[in-house]
C-alpha cells in the first residue's frame, strides 16, 4: 500500500490505529534497506555521492615556487634576452604533438637543446620553464652552457623562466608528461589517460617588466702611492658583477669572483710593502673593482673616459692612469686546469712594459712550480657587439693592458653561465695563480732580474689561503647581477670597507645613466613567484557529467518504480531465504 494512503487513513482513523501505521512504515523502510544491501547494483548509488564530493574541482591551487627570468637588457641600442615576463598558460612538454600556441613548455635542462628550443618557437610556443637539476653531469653542464649561449644570441618575445629542481616540480613535470604524452599503445589507453591525467595552469606574479632608467654603474677605486714624484703606475683591475642566462641565478664564482679576491689579496699584501719605508717602491699602484663588467665593461669604459677625456674633473687616482706602465685585468683565475694565460690585443714589442711584465710572469710561474704560463694574442674585433676581454677597453685608448686568466680563450661558456658556482673553482689553483701575479708584480716594481732564482713574495708578503677562501665563500654566497649592484648594496659596501683598510683615497664612483640616450638599459621583474593550478581535461569533465547524469537518472527511476523494485527485492530476498533453509 502506498505511503500517502497510509498517512491519509491515519488522519481519519482513531488514534489507536496510528501505532499500526507507524509499524508498517518502519517495516517497509527496513525491507527497502535490506533490498539495497542484497542487490549489488543498488549499492553503487550510495558510493556515487562520496566520489563526487571528494573529486578535485576543475581548478584547484596546487603549489607555488620561485622562478628566475631570463636576462633582458638593451646594450648600444640592441635588445637582448626575453622581452616579456607575464605567463598565464597551460603547461605542455616538448614531446607533445599538440599545438604549443598559448602554452608554457616545461622542460628539464638535460632534455633541452638550442635546436629543440628553436623548434618550439616555430610551433608558436607561448612561454618556457626550464628546470635546472641540482647535480648535473659534466656532459649535461656543457650542454646547458651551450643552450645559455644560444638563448642569449638574440632577443625573444617568449617569456623564459628557470627554476631549481624540487620534488614538487619533478612531480609537476611527470603529470604534464603523462597528460600530454604521445606514447600510447591504443585509443582506449589514450582516452583513459586523458580522463585520469592532471594538467596545470601556470601563472606568474607581477606585471610586465619595466626598464630601470635610474640604474647607475658603481666603481670602487683606491691606490697605493709610490715614494717620490712623477712615478710610473701599475693598475690592477677586476669587475665584481656576475652574469648568466638568469641574473638571480648567477654567482660568477670563477668569472669574476676569483679576480675580485685576487685584487683584495694583492691590495692587502702590497699595503704592507708600502707601509714600510725600507720596502716602499717608486711605483704607484691603482686598484679598481669595476661595475657593469659583463655588459661590455661599462664601468671600466667610464673610468677610462673620465681619466683621459675629462682631466679637469679627474680625481687623484684617475689622473695617474695616463702614466700607466701596464694594466693587469684579472679574470677567471680559478679554473681547475691550473694554467695561466696572458691575453693581449697585439704581441708586445720586445723591451716594452707589457713584455717586461710577461717575462716576470713566466719567471714567477717557474718559481711557484707552475710552468704553464703562456701568451694568447687576439685582435680587437670592433665590429662585435661586445668586447672579449676587459683589457681591450684600455687597448682601444692606447693604454698598455693585458688580461690574466686561466682560460686560453675568451669564449669559454662557463664565463657566462649560471653553473659557474663555488664548486667550479679550485682553491689551490686560485691561490697558486695569485702567488704568480703577486711575485711578478713585486719583481716588476723592484726591477728584479731573471737571474734571481728565489721568490721574494714569502712570509708576511705571501698569499694567505684562508683569506682567499673566506672571501671566495662570501662573494659566491649570493648572486651579483649588475641589475642589483647599486651603491648601497651590502656587497658593494663590504668591498669598499675592505679596500679602505689597505688603500688610500678609496671611494665609490657612481656613473649615472644618460636618460636621453642610455647606452645600457636594464629591466626589472627577474625573480617572481609562479603558481601551478591543477586543471582537469575536458574529457574528464565529460566523464563526470555522464556519471552525474547516470546517477540522477538511477535515483529518479528508483523513486518512480519504488513499489515494483521493493516487490522484486522481496522476492529475491525470500528466494535466498528458502534456498538457504
Amino acid at each position: 500500500m502506498p505511503i500517502q494512503v497510509l498517512f491519509l487513513q491515519a488522519a481519519i482513523r482513531p488514534t489507536v490505529e496510528l501505532q499500526i501505521v507507524y509499524t508498517r512504515i518502519i517495516r517497509m523502510l527496513e525491507e527497502t534497506i535490506d533490498a539495497i544491501k542484497n542487490v549489488f547494483p543498488m549499492s553503487i548509488l550510495a558510493l556515487v555521492p562520496v566520489l563526487i564530493i571528494f573529486t578535485p574541482s576543475a581548478v584547484n591551487a596546487a603549489q607555488e615556487f620561485t622562478v628566475y627570468r631570463m636576462q633582458q637588457y638593451d646594450l648600444q641600442s640592441k635588445s637582448y634576452g626575453s622581452r616579456n615576463s607575464m605567463v598565464n598558460m597551460e603547461a605542455r612538454v616538448l614531446s607533445s604533438s599538440n599545438s604549443l600556441a598559448r602554452k608554457c613548455v616545461v622542460a628539464h635542462a638535460r632534455d633541452l637543446t638550442y635546436e629543440k628550443y628553436l623548434d618550439a618557437l616555430e610551433r608558436a610556443m607561448g612561454a618556457l620553464l626550464v628546470i635546472i637539476p641540482e647535480n648535473a653531469s659534466k656532459t649535461e653542464m656543457e650542454n646547458f652552457m651551450s643552450l645559455e649561449q644560444g638563448l642569449m644570441t638574440e632577443q625573444t618575445n617568449v617569456p623564459v623562466y628557470f627554476a631549481h629542481s624540487s620534488e614538487n616540480l619533478e612531480g609537476l613535470l611527470y603529470d604534464v608528461q603523462r597528460s600530454t604524452s604521445d606514447d600510447v599503445t591504443s585509443a582506449a589507453e589514450a582516452l583513459l589517460n586523458s580522463a585520469t591525467s592532471i594538467g596545470y595552469q601556470l601563472v606568474t606574479s607581477g606585471g610586465q617588466s619595466k626598464p630601470q632608467l635610474d640604474h647607475s654603474v658603481v666603481n670602487i677605486q683606491g691606490y697605493l702611492p709610490g715614494m717620490g714624484n712623477q712615478l710610473p703606475t701599475i693598475a690592477i683591475v677586476a669587475h665584481y658583477d656576475s652574469y648568466g642566462i638568469a641574473p638571480y641565478l648567477s654567482y660568477g664564482a670563477n668569472s669574476d669572483a676569483s679576480g675580485v679576491v685576487a685584487v683584495l689579496e694583492l691590495a692587502r699584501i702590497f699595503s704592507k710593502l708600502y707601509s714600510n719605508s725600507r720596502t716602499h717602491p717608486r711605483y704607484n699602484i691603482l686598484f679598481l673593482l669595476s661595475g657593469g663588467g659583463k655588459f661590455n665593461y661599462q664601468g671600466t669604459r667610464r673610468w677610462i673616459d673620465d681619466a683621459l677625456d675629462n682631466p679637469a674633473t679627474s680625481n687623484e687616482i684617475t689622473t695617474k692612469l695616463s702614466s700607466v706602465d701596464v694594466v693587469l685585468c684579472l679574470d677567471s683565475l680559478g679554473g681547475r686546469s691550473g694554467n695561466l694565460h696572458m691575453h693581449v690585443s697585439k704581441p708586445p714589442r720586445e723591451g716594452s712594459n707589457s713584455d717586461r711584465m710577461y717575462t716576470q710572469l713566466k719567471k714567477a710561474s717557474e718559481l711557484m712550480g707552475n710552468r704553464n704560463m703562456s701568451m694568447v694574442h687576439k685582435k680587437i674585433k670592433l665590429s662585435a657587439d661586445t668586447l672579449a676581454w676587459e683589457h681591450e677597453r684600455f687597448s682601444i685608448r692606447k693604454l698598455p693592458a693585458v688580461t690574466l686568466s686561466s682560460f686560453d680563450s675568451h669564449d669559454g661558456n662557463s664565463r657566462f653561465s649560471v653553473l659557474d658556482q663555488r664548486n667550479t673553482v679550485g682553491d689551490e689553483t686560485l691561490v697558486q695563480n695569485i702567488k704568480v701575479v703577486n711575485e711578478a708584480v713585486m719583481r716588476y716594481i723592484y726591477d728584479i732580474q731573471n737571474n734571481a732564482d728565489s721568490p721574494i713574495s714569502s712570509g708576511e708578503f705571501g698569499v694567505h689561503k684562508e683569506y682567499v677562501s673566506s672571501w671566495l665563500d662570501y662573494l659566491t654566497s649570493q648572486p651579483r647581477p649588475e641589475q642589483d649592484m647599486h651603491e648601497k648594496h651590502p656587497l658593494v659596501s663590504s668591498l669598499e670597507s675592505t679596500m679602505q683598510k689597505h688603500l688610500m683615497n678609496v671611494e665609490k664612483v657612481v656613473f649615472r645613466a644618460d636618460k636621453t640616450d642610455p647606452e645600457l638599459i636594464l629591466y626589472d621583474g627577474l625573480m617572481r613567484t609562479m603558481s601551478a593550478s591543477v586543471v582537469r581535461s575536458a574529457v574528464f569533465d565529460l566523464y563526470l557529467s555522464m556519471l552525474i547524469t547516470g546517477y540522477v537518472s538511477a535515483i529518479y527511476f528508483v523513486v518512480l518504480k519504488f513499489t515494483y523494485l521493493k516487490a522484486f527485492a522481496l522476492r529475491i530476498s525470500n528466494f535466498r531465504k528458502i534456498k538457504t533453509a
